[in-house]
Formats: structure tokens, sequence, C-alpha cells
């Protein structure tokens, strides 16, 4: 547990940061539901298939590979990862910039051999969401409930 103090205090304050933005701006107009998925349900799933799997798989298979303290695992499922952003959002370039955030986590998980951090800090990721759109905007980041 002392190795992962350090991420654990920056991750919490900079959540608490972002958590008293949305106080202060309001997501009144996003549902619950919503909210559980995107923050929770999301990078939960995420990081299972793409650190616990798929980098895990890759780093297996090229043992020793780096590139600048970043596995080619790390690359290569960031890669994955941001080529199925942008299918699924209509090639919305915008989602080129998930390829960066994508390779932290995997250095995380390189680096901890935990997906626990990489978990935390996507959910911090997706928060940033709520402050980087206007709330009128969020709507194309969420699904709606059947």
């Amino acid at each position: 547990m002392k190795k992962y103090i350090l991420p654990i205090i920056i991750f919490t304050a900079v959540s608490v940061y972002f958590v008293c933005c949305i106080y202060l701006y309001g997501i009144s107009s996003i549902s619950l539901y919503n909210i559980v998925l995107f923050l929770f349900a999301s990078p939960l799933l995420e990081e299972f298939i793409f650190r616990g799997l798929v980098q895990k798989s890759i780093n297996n298979f090229l043992k020793s590979g780096i590139f600048l303290h970043i596995s080619y695992g790390s690359i290569i499922s960031s890669s994955i990862f941001t080529f199925i952003h942008l299918i699924l959002n209509d090639f919305a370039f915008i989602y080129l910039l998930v390829f960066f955030p994508s390779l932290f986590f995997g250095y995380l998980y390189d680096k901890y051999k935990t997906l626990l951090l990489p978990v935390l800090f996507h959910s911090f990721f997706n928060i940033n969401v709520f402050i980087a759109y206007p709330l009128n905007d969020l709507t194309i980041f969420f699904v709606e409930k059947l």
C-alpha cells in the first residue's frame, strides 16, 4: 500500500477539486445512471479489457519492449483504445487526445502491477469531461436509458 500513496493522494486532491467544480457549475441535467456509467462502470470495464487483457498479453509476448519508460504493450493497447474511440464517435478527431491519458494509465499499470490506479485515474479523466464541455454538449457522451 505504501507504494500507492503518492498517486492516491494526487488522485484524491484533483478529484476533490473537480467534484467542487461540478458542484459549483451544477449537473442537474445529468442522470445518476449516466454518472455511474461514465465515472465508474466504463473506466472499470475499459481498464480491465485494455490493461488487464490486451496490454498484459502484449507485454508477455514482447517481454522487454520499453520506449521512454512506456512499454510496447501500453503503446499498442493505447493505440487500439484510441482507434476504438474514434470509430465509436464518427472519427471526431478530438478523440485522438484519448491516446495520451491512455499511455499514462498503461504506465501506471506497468509500474504498480494493479488495475486500481488506472481505473481511478481513468475515472478522474472522465470527471474532467464534465468540466471541459458545456453542460448542453454533455449529452453526446451519455447513453440514454431504454
